[in-house]
């Protein structure tokens, strides 16, 4: 399950837009992810627009700036292993 308004039959991985101050992102892939620290990892190396700046890294945790607001996410498993979700908000 992709993100309103992804294509499937688009290669590219869907990418995280900022909606308000918090939401969620998620994704499934085709490969399991191991621990939450692996879902975040995937997700700021695969979901981020270029323009995003990551200030923190520590696991299933991380915190990016985009457009001058920091937002704080935090990865967890959405079901089991293949899906994953990303809640952020701002701080």
């Amino acid at each position: 399950m992709h993100e309103p308004g992804f294509d499937d039959d688009d290669p590219r991985e869907p990418e995280f837009k900022v909606d308000g101050v918090s939401g969620s992102f998620s994704w499934t892939t085709d490969y399991y992810h191991n621990d939450n620290a692996f879902t975040m990892t995937d997700f700021l190396e695969n979901h981020l627009p270029d323009d995003v700046e990551i200030y923190l890294e520590d696991g299933s945790y991380a915190e990016i700036r985009i457009a001058n607001t920091n937002y704080a996410l935090d990865a967890k498993g959405n079901g089991d292993s293949y899906n994953h979700i990303v809640e952020w908000n701002v701080v």
